[in-house]
């Protein structure tokens, strides 16, 4: 560490951020679009409600299992960056870089395209495109239209960002709680018991192991994004105690939201209808017709709106403090670290990664519009297949399968890091220590890696392009380590 800056020249993000606003990091950031999409690639791997519920059961514990860890990094360590700052503490600062480059290329601003395209997708819904106007460029545009707006709104401060978190977390969970009781008898009576079947797989061989490791890539990512709260680390008051609480309050909230909005899509639709809903629906969509009628079509288009609209703000709020960790760091341009002198913002952290996130989502508008060439073109034959590929798939679905590895391989090693500063750093003060250590972090690890293997083996082109995006970021830290070795 002997070429960063003093640390009283060294720019410091202010504490401003409450225990509420803490706690909507986690559950305004996570419940995003998931949850209206993914139950039906679930039943449709699994296809009965026995391995339904176990496999979101599964997830669930995965997760805070993993919150149970990080919250005793963060309370420990309550810098900006979150596991940028473990990783740089526990294996150095290649590791810590990795993590950010990863970060920033994949994981954080993927994240964002991929909610964004499906924010734009269900505005389509309410607001079509106009005529003359192809509807991936319409997509595209309304995408990066919101983001730039959450882009500013973060930029004008952490409280106006962190406000608009708690306020939508709010009406987001109460949306949820009324997907869970509306179906119920005493409310508007739709919910039908007999719809829970079947219950369990007739034949419980190895081919059900593996179409739930498949399922559990979707779960997996709905409950993306439960290790933001750290990135804020820096800004939230006392974070020894308000990390702790909310990375553990939030995921337990999650796995009950999950499970119940999961269950009430299976109350209300039979089997088949969840897994392939009528009329080209998503679930949700299915769902909200079922009891709205025609009009609950329309209905779920602004309830998801909503709700992705709130988890892109998480994005926002949490994603770019990492950046802004490793420019102060001298890892990245010093400019990136600029603290707004009026909002105290990362202002610059926030536009790089907006930026980034709306290049992402118009290159895929671009390879929607445009028809891939042929042979006769001269390109190659694996770039005009992957062109291929990327004119028939919705950017939604392209994004998912890299997010998700790179995302499992840099929360893995984050988790890892706890064994490592319990052993090199016994000195740290530990205002809160990881729950059932050592077992808790190993029964993560445990399972990242099972699925990490099962993705290497169902998606391996995706897998192998964001392993190759991690291991890109060798020689890129070399050059940025030059670069600060070398000023002043």
């Amino acid at each position: 560490m002997s070429n960063d800056p003093p640390k009283s020249q060294r720019p410091i993000l202010p504490r401003v951020l409450g225990p509420a606003t803490a706690y909507s990091a986690i559950v305004g950031s996570v419940i995003g679009s998931g949850i209206f999409i993914v139950p039906a690639r679930v039943a449709g791997t699994l296809g009965s409600i026995g391995l339904i519920i176990a496999i979101w059961i599964a997830g669930g514990l995965l997760t805070l299992a993993g919150a149970l860890t990080v919250a005793e990094l963060g309370a420990m360590l309550p810098q900006a960056g979150g596991p940028y700052v473990y990783l740089r503490e526990a294996f150095g600062k290649l590791a810590g870089f990795l993590f950010g480059w990863t970060e920033f290329l994949v994981i954080r601003s993927g994240s964002v395209a991929a909610l964004a395209a499906g924010f734009a997708l269900y505005f389509g819904e309410v607001v079509p495109a106009p005529t003359g106007i192809p509807k991936a460029g319409w997509d595209a545009g309304v995408a990066i239209l919101a983001m730039t707006t959450l882009a500013v709104l973060n930029v004008l401060g952490a409280r106006v960002g962190g406000g608009v978190q708690v306020f939508g977390t709010v009406l987001k969970v109460g949306t949820m709680a009324a997907m869970i009781l509306l179906p119920l008898p005493f409310l508007m009576g739709v919910a039908r018991t007999e719809n829970l079947s079947p219950m369990w797989p007739t034949d419980l061989s190895g081919s059900v192991m593996r179409a739930m490791l498949a399922a559990m890539v979707g779960v997996l990512w709905t409950y993306d994004g439960w290790i933001n709260i750290t990135a804020l680390a820096e800004e939230i008051r006392e974070p020894e105690r308000n990390i702790p609480r909310a990375a553990i309050l939030g995921t337990l909230t999650l796995i009950a939201v999950y499970l119940g909005v999961t269950l009430s899509y299976h109350l209300v639709l039979p089997m088949a209808d969840v897994a392939q809903p009528p009329d080209g629906r998503n679930v949700a969509g299915a769902f909200f017709v079922r009891l709205f009628g025609l009009p609950g079509a329309w209905l779920i288009a602004l309830v998801v709106m909503g709700s992705i609209f709130i988890a892109l703000n998480g994005n926002a709020l949490s994603g770019p403090r990492a950046y802004f960790a490793m420019a102060r760091d001298g890892l990245l341009p010093h400019s990136i670290s600029h603290v707004h002198p009026r909002f105290h913002t990362p202002a610059n952290a926030i536009i790089i990664q907006t930026a980034w996130a709306a290049l992402l989502t118009a290159a895929g508008a671009i390879f929607l519009v445009i028809e891939a060439p042929g042979s006769e073109s001269g390109l190659p034959a694996w770039f005009r297949n992957a062109w291929v590929k990327l004119n028939q798939t919705p950017l939604y679905d392209v994004l998912f399968s890299y997010v998700i590895f790179g995302a499992t391989f840099m929360y893995a090693l984050t988790v890892a890091s706890v064994f490592v500063l319990r052993r090199t750093r016994p000195d740290l003060k530990r205002p809160y220590r990881t729950w059932g250590y050592p077992f808790t972090p190993m029964i993560y690890l445990a399972g990242a890696a099972l699925l990490l293997g099962n993705m290497l083996q169902e998606t391996f082109a995706e897998s192998i392009v964001g392993l190759g995006i991690i291991l890109a970021g060798v020689p890129a830290y070399l050059v940025m380590s030059r670069r600060g070795d070398s000023q002043p």
